[in-house]
């Protein structure tokens, strides 16, 4: 059904946003990380 309503380009779209926001979420906590690791010391 989704696949219908958005076709290829849709789905494609989809999937570079979700990667984008994924890889915002994996910096983020890296960056949570270096900072904790920081003020521990």
């Amino acid at each position: 059904m989704l696949f219908r309503v958005l076709g290829v380009g849709g789905i494609s779209l989809l999937t570079r946003i979700a990667g984008l926001l994924l890889a915002a979420i994996a910096v983020q906590l890296m960056a949570d990380a270096v900072f904790a690791l920081v003020d521990a010391r």
